[in-house]
């Protein structure tokens, strides 16, 4: 099933995330899919994702996202996204839960 939402992710120049290790009970556990989009501006390069997919993480995750919903969070440092090449493909574990929203990057292809 395919959905259209509005998924934003700040560029990694921008302040990172921390990741913690254990995840508490989610509010939303989503597979988010998406594609690196790099660019130049002046002498600094940056590396955004395009996402274009969101679906449950898992078959006991709760992923429960209204059409049209915009969703923001920061991508954490990780030197797989800065390597990847423009129009790889990628996919994050994204969680909220009460103590806020992460994501996690999962896979790196082209």
């Amino acid at each position: 099933m395919s959905r259209h939402y509005t998924l934003i992710a700040a560029s990694l120049a921008a302040t990172m995330l921390a990741v913690p290790p254990a995840f508490a009970e989610s509010e939303r556990d989503c597979l988010l899919q998406g594609t690196v989009q790099k660019s130049e501006e002046g002498s600094a390069s940056r590396t955004e994702v395009k996402f274009h997919s969101i679906d449950q993480y898992d078959e006991n995750s709760k992923c429960r996202v209204r059409r049209d919903t915009k969703m923001e969070f920061k991508l954490p440092d990780d030197p797989r996204l800065k390597d990847a090449p423009d129009g790889s493909e990628v996919k994050y574990r994204y969680r909220s839960d009460g103590s806020g929203d992460r994501a996690e990057l999962i896979s790196v292809g082209t």
